[in-house]
This record gives C-alpha cells, structure tokens and sequence, in this order.
C-alpha cells in the first residue's frame, strides 16, 4: 500500500510523467466560413488602384515582406506589412474585406492560386481596403511580377464561388 501511494505522489508531482489517454488533444479546429458572394455582375478593378495590406498568420518570420516585396515588385502599392493581429491563420490565403471592399477582394485573389476571400467584422462596412493573411499553410503561392501585370488592369468578369453566401449587411456593420 505504501508503494502504492509513494507511486502516485510521484505521478502527481509530475516527477513520474505518464502520457494521457489522447482524448484531451490541444489541436485546435476551425470552423468553415463560405465566402462571401461577390456583388452581381462585378468585374475586377485595376490593382494598381488598391490599398493593400500584407499580414503574417504564420509562424514563418518574415514573411509578409516577402509578398511584399512580390506585390511591389509587380507595381502594387502595399500600405501595410506586419504581423496579423488576430494571431495565427491555419489556412493558405485569406484575402479580407468589407463588403464594400469584396470587389477588390476578389480581383487581389487572381494574384494567389489558393486565395480564399473572407469578410472582415473588423472593418466598417464603407472601408475599400484590402487585406492578406498569409497562414501556416502558405505555399508561396503568390504568382510572379511577369504573371501580375497582364491582370493588373481590372475589367475581368468576376464568378461566385460555388458555395458563396450573399454578405448581411447586419452581419457586416462594426461595432
């Protein structure tokens, strides 16, 4: 009995470690947002004439000024590159918007081959902005300078996703 209680100090202070049953994992989920549907019969914009700002869901230090970099070198204007402040994204690209902003969103995704576009809560609903989140599962997808400039003009017809949702606008408005 006595060894008995002597091994459970010992598992109980840790100075015994024993691996749990693996039910109680700290692997996190997200929950799966469709994107927003572009506005009906939108087209791309010039991407020469966006705010852009670069942000680094991942752990990869440095990466938002490598695309950057990449977008400037393509003759896009980024206004911001750091850290995002939300933490880490787990996902490729997400492109983020207002709703007024979708429009943009959805011609700076043609510079990502998995770009996925999302609403920003965040964002007043007027904001035109733009933002990428680069996460931990980016493969430097960004197309090249030489790929950018064909598209840069705007004037393309933009499709719907599949499975877009029409934005709220009470859904959308900040507060």
């Amino acid at each position: 009995m006595v060894g008995l209680v002597t091994l459970s100090m010992l598992v109980w202070t840790g100075v015994i470690p024993i691996k749990g049953p693996g039910f109680s994992s700290s692997e996190v989920t997200q929950a799966y947002t469709p994107p927003p549907c572009p506005p009906e019969g939108a087209t791309t914009v010039a991407l020469t004439d966006l705010t852009i700002n670069v942000y680094n869901g991942s752990e990869t230090v440095g990466l938002a000024g490598t695309v950057e970099e990449a977008l400037t070198d393509a003759g896009l204007s980024v206004a911001n590159a750091a850290d995002w402040p939300q933490g880490t994204y787990e996902g490729g690209v997400q492109i983020m918007s207002s709703p007024a902003g979708l429009t943009n969103a959805y011609s700076l995704a043609q510079v990502f081959k998995d770009a996925v576009v999302q609403l920003d809560p965040t964002l007043d609903a007027e904001d035109t902005s733009v933002s990428v989140v680069l996460g931990n599962k980016y493969g430097h997808t960004v197309l090249s300078a030489e790929e950018i400039e064909p598209i840069t003009g705007g004037g393309q017809a933009i499709s719907a996703p599949a499975n877009c949702v029409v934005p709220s606008p009470a859904a959308t408005k900040k507060s």
